[in-house]
């Protein structure tokens, strides 16, 4: 059906306030993303971001004019009228600006949000015909059940017939047996946005019009809202009208349409701003492209020398102990296994029979296998009669304990992640910009994503690891804190010997 309701009718959801005028650039990009007086990044308040420039408003720095805390000092202005095109004054203050006219019936002197007068309705896209072929295109539409040609014709109707109103068709409809309901029906509260109109541009009516082929609801939720009968639906076509927009703006400050935020004569609401974080530095404040104080960080870079261009179980330089992190006490410079604090390979006891001087891999006594989900010999996780113990299955995602990575609620850290095509870490094989590997070749068993385009774990999607050609997890499936590779022991040590996931 073609839109009949007014041509001037304005957007009501508000003000747009820059966003997408500023929101681009580096990583968040622009520059005004913090200033200004609307939100996010208007081109008066630039002045408090990036470089960290002085406020605009009191020339200080350290802050920008939206968080100034000295009176707003006026400024001379020096652009042209938008209204005569004259210098020196703005459109507000124009002492040739012409009248106001209301946006909804087109009369002079008051704003739409105080117009208590009908809407002047434009309906110069509806086609001029005479009622009787107005009528005939509704008569032809029920044939075919065609709601849509049947509000088309409703439409050239009314404008060959000005005063008709919905009481009128309705009465029209049944004595003609035309097969098309006009019901009125009551709905929840609208939108502040949208308000019902009738044929006539007159608002605020208290029921909506809807066309059916039937005058039964067609939903049982609909029942509470059909009217009971016959004579109550008449009475309630007299206060019925569709829904259109009122044509008036939100305020971004108090919620309520009719004003601006500029102009809201409520107190200025406190809003949250967003917090400009450096994906280098991780400091607040800056964005990576303003980040000085530290030199900029390649997180693909090779975790032992720190040189892009290949991962750390391709590296060819010793061991840099500066780069490795021992996952017991969190400290640089040793593998958990050399822990000064104990609990490694390097002189605990043996995880098989308990008794110090050897690892589990040089152990005399029979191996034992040891469940890593109910702790009871004689099986393996993947063999365990008991359901799946979540408090010891570890994220590959977050390394955190109680989820598997695929169901982490925290983002996806893409440096865990192994493309299954070049094996370079990440990005997916559906990112991959290198040439297609060939199918037949076999991929390195690496630890994190070898087969699994998810990238996260490569036998074990339950966290406790296998394996790890890499080093990240344990070398040895009798000791799971591992006594090679780089990294020492990715996941904690469970005190199995040969039991994985």
């Amino acid at each position: 059906m073609a839109d009949w309701n007014s041509g001037t009718d304005q957007s009501g959801g508000g003000q747009s306030g820059g966003f997408n005028d500023n929101f681009g650039g580096d990583q968040f990009g622009g520059n005004g993303f913090d200033g200004g007086d609307q939100g996010f990044g208007a081109t008066d308040g630039g002045g408090g971001g990036g470089g960290g420039g002085a406020c605009y408003n009191c020339g200080q720095e350290g802050h920008n004019k939206a968080d100034c805390p000295e009176p707003r000092e006026p400024r001379e202005f020096t652009g042209e009228c938008r209204s005569c095109g004259q210098e020196g004054h703005r459109a507000a203050d124009c002492p040739d600006r012409p009248p106001m006219v209301c946006n909804n019936c087109q009369q002079e002197g008051h704003a739409a949000v105080e117009c208590k007068n009908a809407r002047v309705v434009n309906r110069d896209d509806v086609k001029d015909v005479s009622p009787e072929a107005a009528w005939e295109m509704i008569v032809d539409g029920a044939k075919i059940r065609d709601l849509d040609d049947v509000k088309e014709g409703v439409q050239c109707y009314v404008k060959s017939c000005p005063e008709l109103t919905y009481q009128d068709l309705e009465t029209a409809f049944r004595n003609q047996d035309i097969g098309v309901y006009i019901i009125a029906v009551e709905k929840p509260a609208m939108l502040g946005a949208f308000t019902n109109m009738d044929f006539q541009g007159n608002l605020d009516k208290k029921y909506q019009v809807t066309y059916r082929f039937d005058a039964r609801a067609a939903r049982p939720r609909e029942a509470a809202l059909w009217p009971k009968d016959t004579e109550e639906n008449m009475t309630r076509l007299a206060d019925a009208g569709e829904p259109v927009n009122r044509g008036l703006t939100k305020c971004n400050n108090c919620e309520k349409y009719g004003h601006t935020a500029k102009n809201c004569p409520d107190e200025k609401a406190e809003v949250e701003r967003v917090k400009i974080i450096c994906f280098n530095c991780n400091e607040e404040g800056h964005r990576v492209r303003d980040c000085k104080p530290y030199p900029r960080v390649d997180k693909f870079a090779c975790k032992n020398c720190g040189q892009p261009g290949h991962k750390v179980a391709d590296c060819t330089e010793p061991p840099n102990l500066d780069n490795v992190e021992c996952r017991k006490c969190g400290e640089m410079g040793h593998f958990s296994r050399d822990c000064p604090q104990g609990g490694g390979g390097g002189g605990g006891a043996c995880h098989n029979c308990g008794q110090e001087g050897h690892r589990a891999r040089d152990c005399t006594e029979e191996k034992k296998i040891i469940c890593r989900n109910c702790d009871g010999e004689g099986h393996t996780s993947r063999e365990c009669p008991e359901p799946k113990n979540m408090d010891k299955v570890q994220c590959r995602n977050c390394d955190e304990f109680g989820h598997e990575s695929r169901g982490c609620p925290k983002p996806r850290d893409m440096s865990r992640v192994k493309c299954s095509n070049c094996g370079e870490m990440g990005h997916f094989k559906s990112r991959c910009s290198n040439p297609t590997a060939d199918p037949n070749s076999s991929m390195d068993p690496s630890g994190f994503g070898s087969a699994d385009a998810g990238g996260f774990g490569s036998a074990d999607a339950g966290g406790f690891g296998s394996a790890d050609a890499n080093g990240f997890g344990s070398a040895d499936q009798g000791d799971s804190n591992g006594s090679a590779g780089f990294g020492g022991d990715w996941q904690s040590s469970g005190g199995g010997a040969a039991s994985a996931w």
